[in-house]
């Protein structure tokens, strides 16, 4: 399971219309460099399947794998869509052959997975010479100001135990054998409506940070929320940092054709 929370748990929840994907564009750029379409897609992590879906739609000649130790998630991606390979396994040893897949991806999932070394490492064995892996997560490091943290100092605790800072996540992919690590990050800091904000944490599956903390940090939390609106009259608004960073590396070897 999550070394954070149990997604078997939530799983009928958590599958909501605010987690929908677009098709991945990393894809897209990789089959742009010449890449066949005919790919082996894997994506690690996948829970409900929605990226997998989205791909499919765009990409309809690939194979799509999804890995997930979730069976309650992996029970509903296999609704979505049955032309793909769902399969339950762990990150740190997936039950997948060596050098099976071009381009595999883990979106928003590896602080769940306890040994990052073996997971990357595994991500590594699985791909193809010339394949590409693609991660992408929020940045805590960059993200003093996120209004979860604000609110939830908890959350925060958590997140820097399980995530890595961006220089220690490239450096591990390097140390790992790929090439070519590249890091970017996407700010989507924005004004937050308190008064809206606060329906939203009132739903604790939102966030796997509600989930995580205890049930006493949880609900000071609230408290705080509630308190500073009833201090502004209902009119807060609060400015919340959020960014997102994608890493990008390549399995050293001829791009697949």
């Amino acid at each position: 399971m999550s070394i954070r929370i149990d997604y078997d748990s939530i799983a009928d929840v958590y599958d909501e219309s605010r987690r929908d994907h677009p098709p991945d564009s990393r894809l897209e750029a990789f089959v742009g460099e010449g890449a066949t379409t005919a790919l082996r897609v894997l994506d690690v992590g996948c829970g409900t399947g929605k990226q997998l879906a989205a791909n499919r739609a765009r990409f309809g000649g690939i194979t799509l794998v999804g890995v997930d130790r979730s069976a309650g998630m992996l029970r509903i991606a296999q609704t979505r869509d049955a032309s793909v390979a769902w399969i339950r396994g762990d990150a740190q040893a997936l039950p997948l052959s060596s050098s099976a897949f071009d381009y595999v991806t883990n979106q928003f999932s590896y602080p769940h997975i306890a040994d990052k070394t073996r997971f990357v490492n595994e991500v590594f064995r699985v791909l193809r010479p010339g394949g590409r892996f693609v991660l992408t997560n929020i940045d805590p490091w960059a993200m003093d100001g996120w209004i979860l943290y604000r609110y939830f100092p908890d959350g925060r605790v958590l997140d820097e135990r399980d995530f890595l800072p961006r220089a220690s996540l490239v450096r591990l992919l390097a140390d790992a054998g790929f090439i070519g690590v590249t890091s970017t990050a996407t700010d989507l800091s924005r004004d937050e409506d308190l008064a809206a904000y606060l329906p939203y944490v009132s739903q604790r599956h939102t966030a796997s940070q509600l989930l995580a903390i205890s049930d006493a940090a949880y609900e000071a939390g609230l408290r705080r929320v509630r308190d500073e609106l009833a201090s502004t009259a209902g009119h807060a608004i609060v400015w919340s940092q959020f960014v997102i960073i994608t890493v990008v590396a390549d399995k050293p070897g001829p791009h697949p054709v």
